[in-house]
């Protein structure tokens, strides 16, 4: 049976548990830029916020709107794509994530929004993105250097968050941070590498999950991009495929696939993600979801609503959820930090002579 009890030596060769365990010290450190390094806002009150992103320099972006939905007054949307979309025109405000500064999608958001009068803000490590942001003036929020962008998520979620607060849409968020990173700080004993399995719900769950398909189910909106982190998380961490969805829009179409599940019959595993503001008839649907999935033979997972205030909750569970994509990473024998798949494809795009064929 595999081991998921440290020393990791060459199994985590580049320090991935020890990045999941410096989230505490990373939001305590973005608090620490924010104030040191406020944003600086172009003129005018924008009708809305475009994140422009890829990956792990996005998910702040969504992890940011669904925390605050039911409060901001204004749209925030975030935007994977080369191109922004029509309604992003000179009344609203582009955002370009780029933990990098080299990311060519986001590049081209930031050159794309220059030319149709899009006032710009960056936040980045540096690159390309720096470079042509001070160029033309665009203020620039800088990200510490170091490790890869899906283990930057706390350094780009904060000064998100301090961007909404400076926009007035929202109060200022820096006590809901301090009480998140406490509550991760009180949670890492349980569930960090010291802790052992037998104790340790984010390796019982990841042993859980070890040869199945994992489906993440949870409530829109809070959770949605909290399931989406995690599913993220599968991929690059653990180099594993997972799906997630929320109800209540699961109830309309998915849960009909659940009648016949054919070759993931007794190989998918359910994992449901509860929070304490679920609405009476959300709780009702996952309840009804799990107990479908169980009955067409599923492994269904249930993990309760941490304690604390919503972005204390928010934080706990991506915590959570990055170990479990590290502990799957070891049982499945794989080095959690590199990325040979998107690297390769890197490469062959800019290979010369390359065409797009359709």
């Amino acid at each position: 049976m595999s081991t998921l009890e440290p020393p990791y030596g060459e199994r985590d060769a580049d320090g991935m548990a020890a990045r999941i365990g410096a989230i505490p010290r990373d939001i305590d450190e973005a608090l620490a830029r924010v104030a040191a390094a406020p944003w600086r806002l172009p003129a005018g009150a924008p009708v809305l916020l475009a994140l422009g992103g890829m990956g792990g320099s996005a998910i702040a972006g969504d992890l940011t709107a669904g925390a605050f939905a039911d409060a901001l007054p204004r749209p925030l949307a975030v935007v994977r794509e080369r191109a922004w979309p029509g309604w992003v025109g000179r009344d609203g405000l582009a955002l370009l994530s780029s933990c990098s500064g080299d990311t060519e999608e986001t590049l081209a958001l930031y050159d794309a929004a220059g030319e149709r009068g899009v006032p710009r803000l960056a936040l980045t490590r540096g690159g390309t993105l720096a470079a042509r942001a001070r160029r033309d003036g665009v203020f620039v929020a800088e990200l510490p250097p170091g490790g890869p962008p899906r283990a930057a998520l706390f350094s780009s979620w904060v000064p998100v968050t301090a961007l909404v607060h400076a926009l007035g849409w929202i109060p200022d968020p820096a006590g809901a941070w301090r009480e998140a990173a406490a509550a991760v700080r009180e949670q890492e004993a349980a569930i960090g590498p010291t802790s052992p399995e037998a104790a340790n719900p984010a390796k019982q769950l990841a042993r859980a999950l070890h040869g199945r398909l994992p489906l993440l189910y949870g409530a829109a909106p809070r959770i949605g991009p909290v399931l989406l982190r995690w599913r993220q998380q599968l991929h690059e961490n653990a180099k594993l495929l997972g799906h997630s969805a929320v109800v209540p829009e699961l109830g309309h179409n998915e849960i009909v696939g659940w009648e016949r599940p054919g070759p993931l019959e007794g190989r998918a595993a359910v994992v449901v993600l509860h929070d304490a503001e679920d609405p009476p008839g959300e709780r009702a649907r996952l309840a009804l979801t799990a107990e479908f999935a169980r009955r067409r033979g599923a492994t269904v997972h249930e993990i309760r609503s941490p304690d604390g205030g919503r972005l204390a909750r928010l934080a706990a569970r991506v915590h959570f959820g990055d170990y479990v994509s590290f502990y799957l990473a070891l049982l499945g024998g794989a080095d959690p930090t590199p990325i040979a798949s998107i690297d390769e494809f890197k490469r062959r795009l800019a290979a010369p002579g390359r065409t797009h064929g359709g």
